[in-house]
């Protein structure tokens, strides 16, 4: 589940860090907004439980009790992918949930060596396509790419047939990076995408982080948790940074989240909220409203 060994990702962090001064804004979430942020993060949790990976047309579920909004959504899989031979080991499922009317694409977060391979595949490449400037980390575009044409054709049968529901992208961890990659890239082909992603480290540099803020902050959340250590990774010495915004889970690991617990920052690259969350754990990573690797 975690993004890193731990040997890597404190290799990575050590290799420094720096942030801009700015004013930061920060408020709080409604209600609405904390239901989303609750109910896609149960969607991704269940990304980690084999029988949402192996088994297309069936409901999803999670023995681990992990995600009992979904299953009383009763939302279903229409595509189910296990990339264990692909580029980066891709793993997830599309879902079309009827009673919150959406398409969803979940990613798994890294539960395999080829995960962790394109983890650290991390120097930063031209992503000119979406913006004059950009650039992204290459692991991450790469995996993206390895099941970009399957997961577009049944996305797209998905929405012939349900032309009227909304199409959410979300994930945590490695996951989390592939769904904000994948969602940038259909955005730009004209698509209306939410982004709904837990724990996402760095995925690439300013200018892609300030196109993506200042095209779709409207429907860009990006869950970050107390010193969750991947969403500290990679470092920004080596020209990484983050989008917003930010929407910060302050309370503490295997606890309920409530609605006063979630702090939206909407500054770019905030040196608040995550990144100024006094230093790191992997236990933060794993709790986002559940357990996120439940089923693990």
């Amino acid at each position: 589940m975690v993004f890193f060994s731990r040997i890597a990702l404190f290799g990575l962090l050590a290799a420094g860090s720096w942030a801009a001064p700015s004013k930061i804004a920060r408020r709080a979430i409604d209600e609405a907004t904390f239901a989303k942020l609750e109910l896609f993060g149960q969607y991704s949790s269940a990304s980690y439980c084999s029988n949402n990976f192996n088994s297309t047309g069936d409901k999803i579920t999670c023995d681990g009790g992990n995600c009992p909004l979904v299953e009383a959504a009763g939302a279903t899989s229409v595509h189910e992918f296990e990339n264990s031979e692909a580029y980066g080991g891709v793993t997830g499922y599309i879902a079309v949930d009827a009673t919150n009317k959406a398409i969803v694409l979940a990613f798994r977060g890294s539960s395999n060596l080829k995960n962790w391979l394109a983890n650290l595949n991390f120097p930063l490449i031209d992503f000119t396509d979406i913006c004059e400037g950009c650039q992204v980390h290459r692991g991450f575009l790469e995996a993206w790419n390895a099941v970009a044409e399957d997961v577009t054709a049944k996305l797209k049968e998905a929405q012939e047939s349900n032309p009227d529901f909304s199409l959410v992208f979300t994930g945590h961890s490695h996951g989390a990076a592939l769904a904000a990659v994948g969602a940038t890239i259909f955005r730009k082909g004209g698509d209306a995408v939410e982004l709904v992603n837990y724990g996402q480290p760095r995925i690439g540099n300013m200018e892609l982080m300030e196109y993506i803020t200042n095209e779709y902050a409207d429907s860009t959340f990006r869950v970050t948790h107390t010193n969750d250590i991947v969403c500290k990774v990679p470092p920004k010495a080596l020209g990484f940074h983050h989008f917003a915004p930010e929407y910060f889970i302050t309370s503490g690991d295997n606890t309920t989240v409530t609605t006063a617990d979630v702090e939206a920052i909407t500054e770019i690259d905030s040196d608040k909220g995550n990144a100024g969350a006094d230093g790191t754990t992997t236990e933060a990573h794993r709790w986002y409203f559940v357990t996120m690797s439940g089923c693990d």
